[in-house]
């Protein structure tokens, strides 16, 4: 069954839509990542500015270390959530998927081919 796009006129089998859809849902994934990360970090950092006025200067160090911490690592994570996403997530697999089907399309025409070569003998 094939589908046509609205402004390309091109085909696309479902196959492809659902690649596309499992492709924009991934980006979709990650742009709500990206905006949960800005939120929790932007309120960590004001309860640090704010918040940790009156205290002494260990709590003050200890609670910059923390929020330090988390937010370079969460950072990390989000970095690399969008390498997945955007970079390296398709391309390996899509290698490794056709490929996997092109040893499947030619041991299945050597099997074909065996059986008619045993059939006409």
């Amino acid at each position: 069954m094939r589908k046509r796009l609205k402004n390309t006129g091109a085909a696309m089998s479902e196959q492809d839509e659902k690649a596309l859809y499992d492709k924009a849902k991934k980006r979709a994934k990650f742009k709500v990542h990206v905006m949960i990360f800005i939120l929790a970090n932007l309120i960590l950092w004001l309860i640090y500015s704010f918040g940790f006025k009156l205290f002494r200067e260990e709590v003050k160090s200890a609670a910059f270390q923390f929020i330090l911490f988390v937010s370079l690592v969460w950072g990390v994570v989000a970095i690399a959530h969008y390498l997945i996403v955007y970079k390296w997530g398709k391309t390996h697999v899509d290698k490794e998927f056709h490929k996997l089907k092109e040893d499947h399309s030619r041991s299945q025409k050597e099997q074909e081919e065996g059986s008619i070569d045993s059939f006409n003998s």
